[in-house]
């Protein structure tokens, strides 16, 4: 079995939303696609796709019709745009079966954190989204009419995804909350936390600040998120359900917004 070639123009999330059928709402793709060889944080799986069985195969084994075509995937529970269960950082956390599908789907904002850029590989120095920052994007926010209410989800747009990925600079150097910048959010009543990077961490920081506040608050967070830009400082619906692994601690999702 071999694995489907990838073109570069395959890796590009659609970024014209499509109209829904009422025709007052849109909707955007905020999903990364999955494919062999797609970026991954060097602790998970590498992502694994072959080819079981052709239309010819099945044709030639059974006889019937144009036969059935499918694919076997070996992928991580934390592969591409995904979510994860408070579990995977909290042994007392958990799992996907037992969190409310709320933490997943709601009333959602994107906050401007887009001056927060991984320039340097002193943690002490630049990458990290602080409190001041989260309030810088706040302030941002309030100019165009919204702010972050308590059970929201809210997610970070760095502005770095859909210009690195997925070069290695995107896994290797990417910003991410501190733990003052993520307690903020969570202070607010934040269910869920996400962001358009690898992670919510600055990707050299080993403590793993948001993650960890994230276990204190009991929240959840999402990764890999793409064409944030299109709905940054703006309220909108957010759908990022998980799959119903049972024990999960994660899940691939399909990331979409609903706007008005």
């Amino acid at each position: 079995m071999t694995a489907i070639p990838i073109a570069d123009s395959d890796l590009q999330v659609p970024t014209l939303g499509a109209h829904l059928l009422d025709g007052r709402r849109t909707i955007v793709d905020l999903t990364r696609p999955i494919y062999e060889g797609m970026p991954m944080w060097f602790g998970h799986q590498e992502t694994k796709i072959v080819v079981h069985q052709t239309h010819e195969e099945f044709k030639e084994k059974f006889g019937t019709h144009d036969g059935f075509h499918a694919r076997d995937l070996l992928i991580s529970e934390h592969a591409g745009t995904h979510t994860d269960a408070t579990f995977e950082y909290d042994p007392d956390g958990k799992t996907l079966d037992a969190i409310p599908l709320t933490y997943y789907y709601g009333s959602a904002v994107c906050i401007d954190l887009s001056h927060v850029q991984f320039q340097s590989p002193d943690p002490e120095q630049q990458g990290y989204a602080s409190i001041d920052d989260v309030k810088i994007a706040e302030a941002k926010l309030a100019e165009a009419g919204e702010q972050i209410r308590p059970g929201d989800i809210v997610l970070a747009w760095f502005d770095y995804g859909d210009r690195w990925f997925p070069q290695p600079k995107y896994i290797d150097e990417n910003p991410g909350f501190d733990w003052s910048g993520a307690e903020y959010l969570a202070e607010k009543g934040v269910v869920n936390l996400g962001t358009d990077c690898n992670a919510i961490d600055n990707s050299l920081d080993n403590s793993f600040p948001g993650h960890m506040v994230c276990k204190k608050y009991g929240i959840v967070n999402t990764e890999h998120l793409a064409n944030l830009g299109q709905v940054v400082n703006k309220r909108f619906e957010f759908f990022g359900l998980p799959l119903n692994i049972l024990g999960g601690t994660g899940s691939p999702i399909r990331a979409v917004a609903i706007l008005d």
